[in-house]
């Protein structure tokens, strides 16, 4: 290409931000305690890095590099995902995940307003938002069962009946369970 695309801005941002990302969330990843937190931390920061290189190796081939500035908030979410604080604090401050948050703003939804990107890059750009999409999703999804335990191991659980018939419910798949190897036994 001759001309300096005009997407070239959006292709550097998710350059910079999905390595960022790989970042924190490798960070975040050797932390937890959480192993099924643990699996998806690691599935999205792969993704963040493969997504980083790929757009790294798109703006090489349209002839340009990755521009880097410092950003204090990348240091920040980089140095609290590494801290000892609770995984739910850490959806809280570094994903933003909050209570006033319905999750239903999509930042993505504006990337192919330039019609102007080329069938490679817009084939690269879609990638990158379904895999996004998905990412968010698992995100949501972990965050929703850390503040649920954190919320049982906090006693936010409810009323002692919920408490009693779970436990019920748990020895009665205890006793079942009991049973049927009985059963394979003889």
């Amino acid at each position: 290409m001759s001309d300096k695309p005009t997407y070239l801005g959006l292709l550097n941002a998710i350059a910079v931000g999905e390595r960022r990302g790989h970042a924190v969330l490798s960070a975040w990843c050797e932390t937890t305690r959480d192993p099924e937190l643990q699996s998806v931390l690691n599935t999205v920061a792969i993704r963040e890095q493969e997504h980083a290189a790929a757009f790294t190796k798109r703006l090489c081939e349209l002839g340009f590099g990755v521009r880097e500035s410092a950003n204090p908030e990348f240091e920040q979410s980089l140095a609290f995902a590494r801290s000892a604080a609770t995984d739910a604090e850490k959806f809280r401050r570094v994903l933003g995940y909050g209570v006033a948050d319905d999750g239903k703003s999509d930042p993505l939804a504006r990337v192919f307003d330039d019609h102007s990107i080329d069938p490679q890059t817009g084939a690269l750009l879609g990638r990158f938002v379904a895999e996004e999409r998905d990412s968010e999703r698992r995100l949501r999804a972990a965050c929703t069962r850390v503040q649920s335990r954190a919320a049982d191991a906090n006693g936010d659980r409810g009323d002692d009946d919920s408490l009693l018939a779970d436990i019920a419910e748990r020895i009665d798949r205890l006793s079942r369970t009991l049973e049927d190897l009985k059963q394979l036994r003889r």
